[in-house]
């Protein structure tokens, strides 16, 4: 169940990162919004306790200029997840970009082939909504330029999630770091309070 928060953020993040990569050529939002984009990478999500087990696999951005759509696959999670969390379909959703403001530090990124950097230095905001398994999924995400940070939630048939999440560069990886809260549904008095990374 950790896993479903995260792949939550991973598609978040990787929108705006995704977008401005492959729009290079693009500096007005009437031609960005006809160029279409698509992106996989690799997701590596270390184990949350000592002596626990990672999970890998890979995710998918692909849509046409403010309109996407996402997955995100964890090979063999579905054999150690409940049904009602993770089955091998994996996580689906669509997102759309509300804003979008290009900056000079933008067009120097993509010019230099640094898409990450192009990604930190584009100002965006958006939402998204997600499912996976049995529980769905909402949140939405914002960069000014220097900070790309959102908020989540999560309702599932057990539990629901609520938190927010902030991204940032290490070394050649990213890392998110989220602190949200999850309790059993109807049962509040019971939230606990986590605190997680993972890398990208």
């Amino acid at each position: 169940m950790n896993f479903k928060k995260i792949l939550l953020i991973i598609a978040v993040l990787m929108l705006g990162f995704l977008a401005y990569g492959t729009a290079s050529g693009s500096l007005e939002e009437t031609v960005f919004s006809n160029i279409p984009y698509n992106y996989t990478s690799h997701v590596w999500i270390p184990p949350s306790q000592q002596n626990g087990s990672s999970l890998g696999g890979f995710y998918s951005i692909y849509g046409k200029g403010e309109d996407f759509n996402f997955t995100i696959r964890l090979p063999g999670a579905e054999t150690k997840e409940s049904p009602l969390d993770y089955t091998k379909e994996g996580l689906n959703g669509t997102g759309h970009l509300n804003s979008i403001d290009i900056t000079y530090n933008t067009i120097t990124s993509l010019y230099s082939h640094d898409l990450k950097g192009a990604m930190f230095n584009t100002k965006f905001n958006g939402t998204f909504n997600m499912s996976c398994a049995a529980w769905t999924g909402t949140g939405s995400f914002s960069n000014n330029g220097q900070n790309l940070t959102g908020k989540f939630k999560i309702n599932g048939p057990m539990t629901y999630w609520t938190g927010t999440f902030n991204v940032k560069e290490d070394g050649t990886r990213l890392k998110l770091q989220m602190d949200y809260v999850f309790y059993p549904n109807n049962s509040p008095q019971k939230a606990k309070n986590v605190r997680e990374v993972i890398y990208m």
